[in-house]
């Protein structure tokens, strides 16, 4: 005789654990940040499957309404985050990686990630400000 499980976090065989509103919120955020799924996951814990399958609902889900206010504050905010970002990568670029004695002692690839980030970021950042969305790959 087979008993099947009473567990309520069993469903049709997978553990559907839930998670705080709070925890997928942060996720997305990452996500559209631009972090990578496996990192996303990672960092909280979760399996990737359930970090794919919130990207992925999230992609069909309406936009959160906001206020012309409240779209202003952000746009502030935004906008501030991107002037010191390209700030501190024009810093980088004029007093760093124009500094022969610091070049010497870092690694190419620590480099091109230093860099390669926070431009990343700004562009996404633009792309976010202008509606768009990224732009076409030329590979």
């Amino acid at each position: 005789m087979s008993a099947k499980s009473s567990n309520p976090k069993k469903k049709g065989g997978r553990n559907r654990r839930a998670h705080a509103k709070e925890v997928k919120a942060a996720v997305l955020a990452a996500l559209l940040a631009g972090q990578d799924i496996e990192t996303v996951a990672k960092h909280y814990k979760l399996p990737i499957g359930t970090v794919k399958g919130w990207k992925s609902k999230q992609r069909g889900e309406q936009p959160i309404s906001t206020t012309p206010a409240q779209k202003a504050d952000v746009g502030e905010l935004l906008l501030d985050y991107l002037r010191e970002g390209l700030a501190t990568l024009k810093l980088q670029q004029t007093t760093l990686f124009r500094n022969d004695a610091w070049l010497m002692k870092q690694g190419a690839s620590e480099m091109a990630v230093l860099h390669g980030v926070i431009a990343d970021k700004c562009v996404r950042l633009l792309e976010a400000m202008s509606g768009e969305g990224p732009a076409e790959s030329l590979t």
